[in-house]
Order: structure tokens, then sequence, then C-alpha cells
């Protein structure tokens, strides 16, 4: 699928978990090839560790990814967090051979990694360990928007969609259902 990743920006886990899109309904892999994947990969502005990805590690990262949009979901609706997927990205991030440490600015840290599969695994799984942690997880949304279900921080309470692009395409596909739907008196 050829993708613009125009939403690229948000936090690290976000970007992550919004490698999936939904289209007519259903979902679609964005990172379903390696030249997918670096597509991504290149875009992103976090720093993720260089990596030649194989097929095998794609397929584990996006194994890695479901994961991450379980507990985002969950997160959203207010829900509790799966054990299980809990365990999974806790397990990623003590097996990998990355760490946090002081940035040069007070209040500042960054993630130091390896170049392997294991140190990307563990930085994305560590993105997810860091959002959920926040205290603002109340922010993130699902966008309803018809063809999107893309993750997304509110920047205001009542805000509903990722974007005006989706807020338009909600409000014309709103219209279109009144418009076409008979109305109450038979007329």
């Amino acid at each position: 699928m050829n993708t613009s990743w125009v939403w690229l920006g948000d936090h690290l886990a976000v970007d992550f978990a919004n490698t999936v899109k939904v289209v007519d309904g259903r979902t679609v892999e964005l990172i379903g090839t390696r030249e997918e994947f670096n597509s991504w990969y290149e875009l992103v502005p976090a720093p993720l560790p260089h990596i030649d990805i194989r097929d095998s590690e794609l397929v584990s990262l996006r194994t890695l990814r479901d994961v991450a949009l379980r507990l985002l979901h969950a997160a959203a609706a207010g829900e509790a967090l799966d054990t299980e997927d809990v365990s999974s990205i806790n397990r990623t991030v003590r097996a990998s051979s990355i760490s946090r440490v002081l940035g040069a600015t007070v209040g500042s840290t960054r993630l130091e990694a390896g170049d392997d599969f294991p140190a990307l695994a563990g930085v994305l799984a560590s993105a997810v360990v860091d959002l959920l942690a926040q205290p603002n997880i109340a922010n993130l949304a699902v966008c309803p928007a018809p063809d999107c279900g893309q993750f997304f921080h509110r920047a205001r309470p009542n805000q509903r969609w990722c974007s005006p692009g989706c807020g338009n395409r909600a409000r014309v596909d709103r219209h279109r259902h009144r418009r076409n739907s008979p109305s109450e008196d038979g007329r």
C-alpha cells in the first residue's frame, strides 16, 4: 500500500501503533513488507536503532505492534491493560540492550541502544511503557472518522478527530447518511 505517512510526529508509541489503518471497515497493514517498513522507519522523527530488518524480524515487529495496539486501545477506552500484553512489552524491554540516560539539559533524557533487532524492539516497547505511564494518558484517543481509526492525542477535551481532514470526512459522511435515510414521517 502506498502511504504518505503524513501523521507521523506524535509520540513514538502512537506512530508505531498507527502502522495499521482502517479502510472500508477493515484493518490494513502499512508495514507488511520491508520496503513499507523502511518507508516508515526513514520518516519517523524519533531516533531509532539502525538495522536492516529481515522478514522474520518484521513479523516479530508486527506482533509487538499488535500488542501495543491492544494496550493503547485499552488505555484510550479507560479499560484495564491485559496482563499478557503487559508482560510481553516488559519482556521485550528487558531483553533489549537499551538504557535511558540523562540528556545535556535538565529534565531531558535519551535512550541509548545497540544496532540490532532487540534494540529496535526494545526502543519501541519502551515507548509504549513511556506513553502508558504519562499523566495525560486520558488525552489518548482513536479517531472515529471513516477510513481512519488512528491514535492521536487530544489537544482539547472535546476534540473528536485526529485531523481537520478526518473531521470534514466524518461530517460529510454523517450528512450523506442523513440525506439518504428515509424521514420519520415517510416523505
